[in-house]
């Protein structure tokens, strides 16, 4: 079975050129985050040519897409590009660790990348399913697309960035009721289902129920219709 992992999944109409968004993306990585900055990027697979610094990584950035890597310390993969419907799509996926705050990181990706959809989760057996390519869950383990979001959301994350497509779906005030702690973040909201991340690698099954609870507080088509979990 595979590791836990993290994964940072976010969209956006910005265009993910070299240029402002590359730049602005490595350059805070490498001066901010340097143990999550990839260490290796190519243009395709396999990913193995050696960057340490902006300027070498930008090198790689070609249109816009950039495929990146890290191999030790907290190993993961960075994937963006432009998908079918011209939307931007990131994914940061990282080996689970404990010691770094993934929710701060994906507050501040979801503001640099100007996002108006994203999430940041952590997966483990209760949610890997192999068998599931060409699912809505598919989508949810490796990143979501904007595409997938004309169907409607996959699934929620532990923690949740509405922007500013999906404001109006947002009653603030009942999410508060129901003791969900959202904030406000650029043009949208923040929302997270549990206290902690860890919540979800600790305690899997209350913290599903309490994500069925807050997608209650939705009106139902803003979500994809599939049985997860068999």
């Amino acid at each position: 079975m595979r590791k836990k992992y993290i994964l940072i999944s976010l969209v956006t109409h910005e265009k993910l050129l070299k240029e402002h968004m590359g730049k602005d993306l490595l350059s805070f990585f490498y001066d901010k985050y340097p143990l999550l900055a990839p260490q290796y990027a190519n243009f395709y697979e396999p990913i193995n040519k050696p960057i340490s610094n902006v300027e070498e990584a930008l090198s790689f950035w070609e249109g816009e897409m950039f495929l990146g890597r890290r191999r030790d310390k907290i190993r993961g993969a960075w994937h963006h590009s432009k998908d079918i419907s011209q939307a931007g799509c990131l994914s940061f996926e990282y080996n689970w660790n404990s010691h770094t705050n993934w929710f701060e990181l994906f507050q501040q990706l979801a503001v640099i990348t100007k996002a108006y959809f994203g999430y940041v989760h952590v997966f483990s057996g209760k949610e890997i399913e192999p068998s599931a390519v060409g699912s809505a869950i598919f989508g949810f383990l490796h990143g979501v697309a904007g595409f997938h979001l004309k169907k409607g959301i996959p699934n929620l994350g532990w923690a949740n960035y509405f922007g500013e497509e999906y404001v109006k779906e947002i009653d603030v005030p009942l999410l508060q009721k129901n003791g969900f702690n959202i904030q406000k973040l650029g043009d949208g909201y923040v929302f997270n289902v549990t206290e902690n991340l860890s919540d979800v690698i600790n305690n899997y099954d209350e913290f599903d129920e309490r994500r069925k609870a807050l997608k209650s507080l939705f009106r139902p088509e803003l979500f994809q219709k599939y049985e997860p979990y068999g």
